[in-house]
């Protein structure tokens, strides 16, 4: 496994836990529509990036990559939509069960022509994904709570400038697929 697949999914899974444990913590706060809209956020992304990896690297192999890529997916938009309710968890387990299909047929697809490529875009529209459900979530909870609360966005800019110092790294620190 090279580092920048390393990276990517090191900074999925910090996200994915970021926005958990914040869900959990300021769950008074966050409506229920809201919560439906975190995890199927979540277990889409997860799904969809997770498939997309396990496509490309089991390329021809599409129905192991699918059923990685789903039990993925679904774990992390149930774990997403615990907190909220029984309908968030619905939502959140059907939308990493369909990401994951998509995923999964795009890494397929897309393994000969373009692996390296296919995985740094989709990873860029995850974690910006990911940054928007966690500053959705934060302005929800700073509109409704009195009490002091930590933000994790204060500063939105500079987590972006932080995220585009770390995908030019991700750039030079080379291939995601040896030998292709």
């Amino acid at each position: 496994m090279s580092l920048a697949l390393v990276l990517i999914i090191g900074l999925f899974i910090s996200q994915v836990l970021i926005i958990i444990t914040y869900i959990t913590h300021y769950r008074r706060w966050i409506s229920l529509m809201s919560g439906m809209v975190i995890s199927m956020s979540v277990g889409m992304t997860a799904g969809i990036l997770m498939g997309t990896i396990f496509g490309v690297f089991l390329h021809g192999d599409l129905f192991v990559s699918t059923l990685y890529g789903i039990l993925i997916g679904m774990t992390a938009g149930f774990l997403a939509g615990i907190p909220i309710g029984l309908p968030a968890v619905i939502d959140g387990m059907l939308s990493g069960l369909m990401g994951a299909m998509m995923g999964a047929m795009l890494g397929d697809m897309l393994a000969i022509t373009h692996p390296d490529s296919i995985i740094k875009i989709v990873a860029l529209i995850v974690t910006m994904t990911l940054l928007l459900v966690l500053y959705m979530t934060e302005d929800l909870v700073r509109k409704q709570s009195s009490q002091a609360t930590v933000f994790v966005l204060k500063h939105p800019y500079l987590v972006l400038f932080i995220l585009a110092i770390l995908l030019k790294g991700l750039e030079l620190s080379g291939a995601i697929i040896e030998g292709k």
